[in-house]
Protein backbone atom coordinates (compact mmCIF):
# COMPACT_ATOMS: atom_id res chain seq x y z
CA UNK A 1 0.00 0.00 0.00
CA UNK A 2 2.60 2.11 0.85
CA UNK A 3 4.77 1.88 -1.95
CA UNK A 4 1.72 2.77 -4.25
CA UNK A 5 1.48 5.79 -2.38
CA UNK A 6 4.78 7.00 -2.92
CA UNK A 7 4.51 6.35 -6.68
CA UNK A 8 1.50 8.36 -7.04
CA UNK A 9 3.63 11.24 -5.30
CA UNK A 10 6.99 10.72 -7.67
CA UNK A 11 4.84 10.92 -10.37
CA UNK A 12 2.77 14.17 -9.41
CA UNK A 13 6.20 15.81 -8.80
CA UNK A 14 7.37 14.02 -12.10
CA UNK A 15 5.20 16.34 -14.07
CA UNK A 16 5.62 19.68 -12.27
CA UNK A 17 9.38 19.08 -12.80
CA UNK A 18 8.49 18.26 -16.66
CA UNK A 19 6.94 22.18 -17.36
CA UNK A 20 8.85 24.72 -18.56
CA UNK A 21 9.72 27.78 -15.52
CA UNK A 22 8.75 30.63 -17.24
CA UNK A 23 11.68 32.78 -16.18
CA UNK A 24 13.71 29.97 -18.54
CA UNK A 25 11.89 31.28 -20.89
CA UNK A 26 11.77 34.46 -20.68
CA UNK A 27 15.63 34.42 -20.85
CA UNK A 28 15.65 32.14 -24.08
CA UNK A 29 13.69 35.27 -25.32
CA UNK A 30 15.52 37.59 -24.61
CA UNK A 31 19.00 35.61 -25.99
CA UNK A 32 17.60 34.44 -28.98
CA UNK A 33 16.96 37.70 -30.73
CA UNK A 34 18.42 36.49 -34.09
CA UNK A 35 18.89 33.12 -35.53
CA UNK A 36 22.30 32.64 -34.33
CA UNK A 37 21.14 33.20 -30.61
CA UNK A 38 19.15 30.04 -30.36
CA UNK A 39 22.56 28.67 -30.69
CA UNK A 40 24.19 30.58 -27.39
CA UNK A 41 22.05 29.83 -24.30
CA UNK A 42 22.54 26.26 -24.96
CA UNK A 43 24.27 23.97 -22.39
CA UNK A 44 25.54 20.59 -22.83
CA UNK A 45 26.24 18.80 -26.24
CA UNK A 46 25.39 21.97 -28.31
CA UNK A 47 24.57 21.84 -32.35
CA UNK A 48 25.93 24.33 -34.60
CA UNK A 49 25.17 25.12 -37.75
CA UNK A 50 26.74 22.90 -40.63
CA UNK A 51 30.49 24.00 -40.72
CA UNK A 52 29.96 26.95 -38.49
CA UNK A 53 31.76 25.76 -35.15
CA UNK A 54 32.54 28.76 -32.98
CA UNK A 55 36.18 27.48 -33.24
CA UNK A 56 38.79 24.80 -34.52
CA UNK A 57 37.39 21.47 -33.59
CA UNK A 58 41.09 19.90 -32.70
CA UNK A 59 42.37 22.19 -30.27
CA UNK A 60 45.70 20.41 -29.84
CA UNK A 61 46.90 20.27 -33.57
CA UNK A 62 48.95 23.78 -32.87
CA UNK A 63 50.63 22.01 -30.18
CA UNK A 64 54.30 20.13 -30.46
CA UNK A 65 54.50 17.28 -28.64
CA UNK A 66 58.21 16.50 -28.74
CA UNK A 67 58.18 12.98 -29.07
CA UNK A 68 55.37 12.67 -32.14
CA UNK A 69 57.35 15.82 -33.62
CA UNK A 70 58.55 13.45 -36.57
CA UNK A 71 55.69 10.91 -37.08
CA UNK A 72 52.76 13.90 -37.06
CA UNK A 73 51.95 13.82 -40.40
CA UNK A 74 54.87 12.31 -42.19
CA UNK A 75 55.48 8.35 -42.95
CA UNK A 76 55.01 6.50 -40.07
CA UNK A 77 58.82 4.59 -40.89
CA UNK A 78 61.65 6.89 -42.27
CA UNK A 79 62.55 4.03 -44.52
CA UNK A 80 58.84 4.65 -46.76
CA UNK A 81 59.10 6.28 -50.00
CA UNK A 82 57.99 10.03 -50.47
CA UNK A 83 53.93 10.41 -51.47
CA UNK A 84 53.20 10.67 -54.88
CA UNK A 85 52.80 14.62 -54.89
CA UNK A 86 56.54 15.00 -54.27
CA UNK A 87 57.20 13.09 -57.94
CA UNK A 88 56.15 14.32 -61.37
CA UNK A 89 53.46 12.34 -62.57
CA UNK A 90 51.93 14.66 -64.99
CA UNK A 91 52.45 18.07 -67.34
CA UNK A 92 53.97 20.93 -64.76
CA UNK A 93 54.63 23.34 -66.78
CA UNK A 94 54.08 26.62 -65.44
CA UNK A 95 52.60 24.97 -62.01
CA UNK A 96 52.43 28.16 -59.72
CA UNK A 97 52.36 25.69 -56.69
CA UNK A 98 52.94 22.80 -54.89
CA UNK A 99 50.94 20.34 -53.02
CA UNK A 100 50.36 20.59 -49.46
CA UNK A 101 50.77 16.92 -49.47
CA UNK A 102 54.37 16.95 -50.51
CA UNK A 103 57.32 16.50 -48.27
CA UNK A 104 59.99 18.47 -47.90
CA UNK A 105 63.49 17.42 -48.87
CA UNK A 106 66.89 18.32 -49.25
CA UNK A 107 66.61 19.61 -52.93
CA UNK A 108 63.63 21.93 -51.62
CA UNK A 109 66.08 23.30 -48.86
CA UNK A 110 69.19 23.50 -51.45
CA UNK A 111 67.61 24.65 -54.42
CA UNK A 112 67.17 28.41 -55.39
CA UNK A 113 63.76 27.76 -56.48
CA UNK A 114 60.64 29.61 -54.70
CA UNK A 115 58.23 26.62 -53.01
CA UNK A 116 54.82 28.29 -52.94
CA UNK A 117 51.56 26.11 -51.25
CA UNK A 118 48.30 27.34 -52.17
CA UNK A 119 46.71 27.85 -48.28
CA UNK A 120 43.65 29.76 -48.51
CA UNK A 121 43.14 32.61 -48.20
CA UNK A 122 46.15 33.18 -50.48
CA UNK A 123 49.58 31.53 -51.65
CA UNK A 124 52.35 31.12 -48.88
CA UNK A 125 55.95 31.32 -50.12
CA UNK A 126 58.64 29.75 -48.22
CA UNK A 127 61.18 32.46 -48.49
CA UNK A 128 63.77 31.23 -46.42
CA UNK A 129 64.96 27.40 -47.61
CA UNK A 130 65.68 26.05 -44.16
CA UNK A 131 66.87 22.08 -43.39
CA UNK A 132 65.02 21.91 -40.36
CA UNK A 133 61.87 21.63 -42.69
CA UNK A 134 62.83 18.24 -44.22
CA UNK A 135 60.84 15.55 -43.64
CA UNK A 136 57.74 17.60 -42.59
CA UNK A 137 54.82 17.54 -44.66
CA UNK A 138 54.09 21.38 -46.31
CA UNK A 139 50.67 20.94 -44.53
CA UNK A 140 52.33 21.31 -41.19
CA UNK A 141 54.65 24.23 -41.87
CA UNK A 142 52.23 26.53 -43.77
CA UNK A 143 49.72 28.73 -42.00
CA UNK A 144 46.57 30.43 -44.01
CA UNK A 145 47.51 34.05 -43.94
CA UNK A 146 46.89 37.56 -45.91
CA UNK A 147 49.53 39.10 -47.06
CA UNK A 148 47.57 40.55 -50.04
CA UNK A 149 44.19 41.11 -49.36
CA UNK A 150 41.67 40.41 -52.66
CA UNK A 151 38.94 43.14 -52.24
CA UNK A 152 36.93 41.47 -53.92
CA UNK A 153 36.38 38.54 -51.53
CA UNK A 154 35.86 40.36 -49.08
CA UNK A 155 32.15 41.30 -47.73
CA UNK A 156 31.13 44.83 -46.70
CA UNK A 157 31.69 44.47 -43.12
CA UNK A 158 34.95 42.59 -43.15
CA UNK A 159 35.81 45.10 -45.73
CA UNK A 160 35.28 47.84 -43.06
CA UNK A 161 36.90 45.73 -40.37
CA UNK A 162 40.15 46.10 -42.38
CA UNK A 163 39.83 49.77 -42.82
CA UNK A 164 39.21 49.81 -39.22
CA UNK A 165 42.90 48.04 -38.38
CA UNK A 166 44.49 49.84 -40.67
CA UNK A 167 44.50 47.01 -43.06
CA UNK A 168 42.98 48.72 -46.08
CA UNK A 169 43.17 52.47 -47.15
CA UNK A 170 39.80 54.43 -46.96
Amino acid sequence: MLRRFSNIIASKQCTKLLVFPEVEQKRLLKIAKSAFGYYLGRRGRRKYPFHRRSHIKNTHSMNMKAPYFWSYMTAKSQSFFLPEDNYITGDWTGKFFVSKRQVYTLQHASSDAKVRVKSFPSVFEFNKPSRWNIGKEMNTLTKPRMDLIDDQMLTKKQRLDYIKAGLLPK
